[in-house]
């Protein structure tokens, strides 16, 4: 992904943009949206969310 060697620092800085940005009012807001629309609404990933941060941040090597 983005031309990136998956090193330590590149996974940190993965897990930091995950962190940023997917905010629970935000996934609320555009699920809203989709109901509003009569879009499909997609399965919630917030929940995953703090596992996959973990899982970037882990320094062990892949």
């Amino acid at each position: 992904m983005f031309a990136r060697t998956p090193d330590t620092e590149f996974r940190h800085w993965m897990a930091q943009q995950f962190k940023e940005a997917h905010d629970p009012q935000v996934d609320r807001y555009w699920r809203l949206v989709w109901i509003v629309n009569g879009w499909q609404v997609l399965p919630n990933l917030i929940p995953v969310y703090p596992w996959l941060i973990q899982a970037l941040r882990n320094d062990r090597a892949a």
